[in-house]
């Protein structure tokens, strides 16, 4: 461990070596050792924020004292933050996922033709019943060949599909906070940035939800897009 002749109360030394790397998304970290004083250590301890003695745009994000023998103190300070450039999304990172989601059985497009009665009585049956209001046995307003097929697996149980769920995320780092235009765009129908995979049978992506992580002076920021079932998200629902 680095060492000085005569370590002053009141004084932090930084040591001059130190450690400083950069992830894929634009993350700069970078862990400095003060020494001094361990009567001035709680004192002089950085705290949060503290810009880097050397690289202006890392600040600290966790300090820890060790007491060490003697009247020394060992202070490390791990840094972060975000390089300053105009093409923020240089390093910008892409994630696909795929994943199943449960839907009701009779929102499948398989039913979407159902007439309007037989698909009352089907949620009727669905939910416990037999016999509508006026006593009439529900199963009888079913006479279509796609809704007694219906019928069929609502009967042994089977009251929901599994239907695909692909997402599509973008993450980067940056030296600023989320933007209100970015988070007012929440909820909206909205093409993705990046390599997107291409959707078929009229579906799109709605933006889903934005995410973000402080780090020293490096706020990471994650925005996911949801892709929509057969025929696209509603444009009257999720449209300003």
């Amino acid at each position: 461990m680095p060492t000085h002749v005569s370590i002053q109360p009141g004084r932090l030394y930084p040591q001059p070596g130190y450690s400083v790397q950069v992830d894929k998304e634009g993350k700069w970290t970078a862990t400095q050792v003060f020494l001094c004083h361990r009567n001035s250590a709680v004192q002089l301890m950085p705290r949060p924020n503290t810009i880097h003695p050397e690289i202006g745009f890392i600040s600290v994000a966790q300090s820890t004292v060790n007491f060490t023998e003697g009247d020394l103190a060992e202070i490390t300070c791990h840094y972060a933050g975000a390089e300053p450039k105009e093409d923020e999304k240089e390093n910008a990172v892409y994630t696909m996922g795929l994943s199943l989601s449960e839907e009701p059985l009779l929102s499948h497009k398989r039913y979407k033709e159902l007439a309007a009665k037989e698909l009352e009585a089907l949620q009727l049956i669905q939910s416990g019943k037999d016999k509508d209001d006026q006593g009439n046995k529900l199963r009888d307003k079913v006479e279509s060949e796609r809704g007694k097929e219906a019928l069929q697996k609502i009967e042994r149980g089977q009251t929901s599909y599994y239907s695909p769920r692909v997402t599509w995320k973008e993450s980067w780092v940056r030296n600023k906070e989320v933007k209100a235009s970015e988070l007012n765009d929440i909820g909206k129908i909205d093409e993705p940035l990046g390599p997107v995979p291409s959707l078929a049978s009229g579906r799109n992506w709605l933006l889903h939800g934005v995410t973000q992580t402080q780090e020293g002076k490096a706020f990471r920021i994650e925005m996911e897009w949801l892709a929509s079932d057969r025929g696209g998200w509603d444009a009257e629902i999720y449209n300003d």
